[in-house]
């Protein structure tokens, strides 16, 4: 293969890539929830499967050397249970990320909140900048709470948006350079 091929077959690649890429994006925009579902049902798969093999490696094991494999029974149940909750059960699982994300920016703010009073003992002149920005943290903590399947959704969308982009800027580098490269070749 010549350099032109190798080239040729790189930017078809490149683009190809960029393609699925603004797919995925344009999948996620368009179908936040759908996509959200589908991961959870995944990755619900995933546990379920793990469960069930960690399980057989148990039961099939011969006993000589047994703790080697004396945590697959706990590991395997605890996988499966796991996995059977996400997928009998994805608004739950969804739900809980935003909600520990909320939870954690909430207890950011009110750390924030004791370190901005501290910056005012400190005589720190911003001090009353870090108190706003922790007061700001809460607020948002407590609006993910409140609605946490719809801050996941927008997440989700934001996602998508930044593939889309991140597709179609691939594609017109891709594009460029290789007018670039055609000009500077046929130049040598």
């Amino acid at each position: 293969m010549n350099v032109s091929e190798l080239l040729n077959t790189l930017k078809k690649n490149w683009i190809a890539s960029a393609a699925l890429c603004i797919l995925a994006g344009l999948l996620l925009v368009l179908f936040p929830g759908a996509a959200l579902n589908s991961l959870c049902y995944i990755l619900g798969g995933f546990a379920i499967a793990t469960g069930v093999i960690r399980m057989v490696r148990y039961f099939n094991q011969d006993h000589t050397y047994p703790v080697i494999f004396q945590s697959d029974l706990i590991v395997g149940l605890f996988a499966l249970g796991l996995g059977l909750f996400m997928v009998t059960n994805p608004q739950a699982v969804l739900s809980a990320i935003p909600t520990l994300f909320g939870i954690l920016l909430i207890g950011f703010g009110i750390s924030n909140i004791l370190r901005s009073l501290d910056a005012k003992k400190a005589g720190i002149s911003h001090w009353a900048v870090l108190l706003c920005l922790a007061v700001l943290s809460i607020l948002s903590g407590a609006i993910i709470m409140s609605n946490p399947f719809a801050t996941l959704e927008v997440a989700v969308v934001v996602i998508g948006a930044a593939l889309i982009y991140e597709g179609v800027s691939d594609i017109v580098i891709v594009l460029t350079v290789g007018k670039r490269i055609q000009s500077w070749r046929s130049s040598q």
